[in-house]
């Protein structure tokens, strides 16, 4: 709920509407998922970011980003005192399992002072909502980030039958690729898939797969979710609780 605040200016009363405040960890090359929220999000919301140096979009790359960059990013991040903290890679926290990508969660939530949600939390929570089988994964990463995001998907209990990615490991390169390549490269290897699947997860918050995901849909007739819609709705469903 927006809140309603009184304040004087040059002798005047002033009424001013305090927004909720969203904090964003992202990549440092991260260049989709703020322009993505920032189109989507209510006007209630503001979005604060604090980026991570990432070196290449590859485990070792994503590793010491983790070990190195989250706690004092997320130190910056808690000058603004969010509402809610987003952990905004996806790949990143699936390295080490469900377990894994919690303890990012609660690390950052005890450093900031709210609660923290990661990409793959509000992935699980959105997929599992649609309550389908036959999962396809489709990413821009190389095959051993492949790897590591499937089995902690498998893990959580998500249907993966199938995993396919570009084979990209700069994020610079990811954020390059424009929605109507996404959405050739998705129908192409979805109409390849054996078994069929029955909704198709397109990973990665620097990835521009939001502007297609609606056209994916009409053009497979299966539900296709992305990283950065599944932050977008969990978030407007963690706030309405508020």
């Amino acid at each position: 709920m927006v809140a309603d605040t009184a304040m004087s200016l040059s002798g005047c009363e002033v009424r001013v509407k305090s927004r909720q405040r969203i904090g964003l960890l992202v990549p440092s090359s991260d260049t989709a998922i703020e322009v993505d929220l920032y189109r989507r999000l209510p006007e209630r919301f503001t979005l604060h970011t604090a980026r991570m140096h990432l070196e290449a979009t590859t485990v070792a790359g994503e590793e010491k980003m983790l070990n190195e960059e989250l706690v004092p990013a997320a130190r910056r991040l808690a000058a603004v005192r969010p509402a809610l903290a987003v952990f905004g890679c996806t790949s990143a926290t699936a390295l080490h399992g469900v377990e894994g990508d919690a303890a990012v969660a609660r690390r950052v939530a005890s450093i900031v002072g709210s609660p923290c949600m990661t990409v793959i939390q509000a992935v699980v929570e959105e997929i599992r909502r649609l309550s389908l089988g036959n999962l396809l994964l489709v990413t821009p990463y190389v095959d051993e980030l492949n790897h590591r995001l499937r089995g902690t998907l498998l893990e959580a209990g998500l249907p993966v039958t199938g995993a396919v990615g570009m084979g990209l490991d700069s994020d610079l390169e990811i954020g390059a690729v424009p929605p109507e390549e996404i959405r050739r490269f998705v129908v192409g290897v979805t109409r390849e898939a054996t078994p069929r699947p029955e909704c198709v997860f397109i990973s990665c918050t620097t990835f521009r797969a939001f502007d297609a995901a609606d056209q994916l849909e009409q053009e497979l007739a299966v539900p296709v979710v992305t990283s950065n819609q599944c932050v977008l709705r969990a978030i407007l469903r963690n706030m309405e609780a508020k």
